[in-house]
């Protein structure tokens, strides 16, 4: 998802280079300082400075960090949060975990949200960042279609779009849909890939 550049940059220290949201800096302060290009928001009142190296694994690392402990060992960051580690989002402000344990409602503050599901996830569609479990590009492209907000589900497949991968497209997306079992997020998703379809046609 990333391109490969031939210049060095520096790798993010967790936490330590990251700049969360009244810790000194308030949220507007910070989103002033993306707007300069000094920083670059990530998740939930996260920001982290431009010149760090920003791949899947730092973001799925800072998903981590935010997460703490609860995100378990046989946990997997999926939906919305693992577009964003991807780089299918810019940014989000939802932690999703697909987990099999109960979970109590957590409220961080900070304007990050937790939302954890039971997401049968088999280990095909899983991949590891740092020893991050998160869901493919592609399962994930699949459950956001079916599960997340329609601004963001247009969101990630405006930028599938925009990539041009060979491997992950609406034909690819419409596939792995159709093998589905039938329920309304499924009838919901197949009708947003064949809208997108349509306008490429």
């Amino acid at each position: 998802m990333e391109k490969v550049t031939g210049q060095r940059v520096a790798a993010l220290r967790i936490p330590e280079d990251l700049f969360i949201a009244g810790e000194p800096f308030t949220r507007n302060e910070l989103g002033a300082m993306a707007t300069h290009g000094l920083l670059r928001e990530s998740i939930g009142g996260c920001f982290v400075e431009s010149r760090f190296r920003y791949d899947s694994t730092a973001r799925a690392q800072i998903a981590a960090f935010l997460a703490g402990r609860h995100f378990g060992r046989t946990d997997i960051f999926c939906q919305q949060t693992a577009a964003w580690i991807h780089g299918l989002l810019p940014h989000v402000n939802t932690v999703c975990i697909s987990s099999q344990l109960y979970h109590r409602p957590y409220r961080p503050g900070n304007g990050l949200h937790f939302e954890f599901v039971q997401l049968p996830i088999d280990d095909e569609d899983v991949v590891n960042r740092k020893r991050v479990r998160l869901s493919s590009s592609l399962r994930t492209v699949c459950d956001v279609a079916c599960y997340d907000p329609l601004p963001i589900a247009t969101s990630v497949f405006n930028q599938v779009q925009r990539l041009g991968d060979p491997f992950l497209n609406l034909g690819a997306v419409g596939e792995n849909l159709a093998q589905l079992e039938a329920s309304p997020p499924v009838a919901r998703a197949l009708r947003l890939v064949q809208s997108y379809e349509a306008r490429a046609a």
